[in-house]
């Protein structure tokens, strides 16, 4: 049986998250910790919501004046 996701996922991979912004891996991890992006935990892998991602692209646009 295939399923196909087709809705945005709720949280990403590092790795993933980094793809969406356009930056590298240890530039996120350099946002995250300043806590300019926020993170999370499950066990020992860190995930970035898709509402992190939204919201931290949200506060940039804002600080460009765009």
């Amino acid at each position: 049986m295939l399923v196909e996701v087709t809705e945005k996922p709720k949280a990403y991979r590092p790795n993933e998250a980094a793809r969406l912004l356009g930056v590298s891996e240890r530039k996120l991890d350099a946002l995250i910790a300043t806590k300019q992006i926020r993170s999370f935990k499950v066990g020992k892998s860190r995930r970035i919501s898709a509402e992190a991602v939204d919201q931290f692209i949200k506060q940039r646009e804002r600080a460009e004046g765009r």
